[in-house]
């Protein structure tokens, strides 16, 4: 079977995140299962991968149909995986380009609805937004009926996702929720019982869009009377840790807070997160719909208080909650009452552990898309 994936920006300092990590794994995994397979990219400088052909074109819009037909038609491939957006569905002509092709979105896009993208807007800048709002102008009737149109199948990381694109989409478009995967080697299962301090960690890049506002607000706003706030600022200098620090402290009127910036090796992340009692994810909007960050945390054992918003309710289960995105109060009312009531610790706990005992390793990942690439 020949596979071809059409991922914009396939470049090293994406290879961690979604869902440039599945589309990795997935090309390795279906190379070392005897399919060819090629990647398709507009990044400037791509990652090659031992054994999967490597193209580069100028752009995935439909102004550049003419490249990308021209491409796909001497690959020749069985099954083509793109990942579906509002704008690019609408306007690509290229995906349907060679006879016989079966063609599969990856919907790493969470079509959010304009409600959702109202209410992040009151706490994001323009700058930040403009690129979902681009999305929000092509009226739902042709995405939609593009979607049904162009596609053979669609491929979701959560259930959440993939309920919502059955109850857009209707009846006629396959839909299915395949997670992503993980190596559970790499991250340690610990229980540890909270101590007389709440330690709450933030793990990510400081910005509005994760939510990083929101904590601090939270944090805040607690009534826990001793808590220290870590915050692991992902990628911040020096400078912008000093900034950091100083508009916490400021705002959080004294509490304990802690920051470490710039990056930090598994090892000692690993650490951080099994001293922490509940890490926050309060994103405003994922950018890429299923966050492998909150996957990884509750795989070491720790509750995660994650938005109510994209895959993060399918991440998080029972190992956690989730609270109304773009809201500080709810969010602290979920950490006052993790820190109040031992039933919900032990309730969040062993939610983490079940959650640990479902999560796939990436050769069934593998598995469960070739699979459906079969059944097409």
């Amino acid at each position: 079977m020949t596979i071809v994936f059409c991922i914009y920006d396939f470049a090293d300092d994406n290879l961690p995140l979604q869902p440039w990590l599945t589309i990795k794994m997935l090309a390795e995994g279906l190379t070392g299962r005897g399919h060819s397979v090629h990647i398709v990219t507009d990044a400037a400088s791509p990652v090659r991968l031992d054994g999967v052909g490597l193209h580069v074109v100028t752009s995935f819009r439909g102004t550049n149909d003419a490249q990308l037909q021209r491409l796909l038609r001497e690959i020749g491939p069985d099954i083509l995986v793109c990942l579906p957006t509002p704008l690019n569905i609408a306007t690509s002509n290229w995906l349907n380009c060679v006879a016989g092709c079966k063609v599969v979105g990856f919907a790493s896009y969470p079509f959010y609805s304009r409600i959702e993208l109202l209410r992040a807007w009151k706490q994001l800048s323009f700058r930040v937004i403009k690129e979902y709002l681009r999305h929000a102008l092509i009226p739902g009737f042709i995405w939609k009926m593009a979607m049904r149109k162009k596609l053979d199948a669609v491929i979701a990381q959560s259930e959440t996702t993939a309920n919502r694109i059955r109850q857009m989409i209707g009846g006629g478009l396959r839909t299915y929720p395949i997670p992503a995967g993980i190596d559970l080697a790499h991250w340690p299962y610990c229980r540890k019982d909270v101590g007389r301090e709440l330690r709450i960690l933030y793990l990510g890049a400081a910005t509005a869009i994760r939510g990083f506002d929101l904590a601090v607000e939270a944090v805040s706003i607690s009534k826990i009377a001793s808590l220290e706030f870590r915050i692991l600022a992902r990628g911040a200098d020096e400078e912008k840790v000093k900034f950091i620090k100083e508009r916490v402290l400021h705002i959080t009127g004294g509490k304990k807070v802690s920051i470490v910036g710039g990056w930090i090796e598994r090892k000692e992340l690993i650490k951080e997160i099994h001293t922490a009692d509940i890490v926050l994810q309060p994103f405003l909007l994922v950018p890429s719909e299923f966050p492998v960050t909150a996957m990884e945390v509750i795989a070491c054992g720790t509750p995660v208080i994650g938005s109510r918003i994209d895959g993060l309710p399918s991440a998080i289960g029972p190992a956690g909650t989730v609270v109304t995105h773009g809201s500080s109060d709810a969010l602290a009312k979920a950490i006052d009452l993790f820190g109040a009531d031992a039933s919900v610790r032990d309730a969040w706990k062993a939610g983490c552990k079940d959650q640990r005992d479902k999560m796939l390793h990436w050769n069934q990942v593998v598995g469960q898309w070739e699979a459906v690439f079969a059944a097409l």
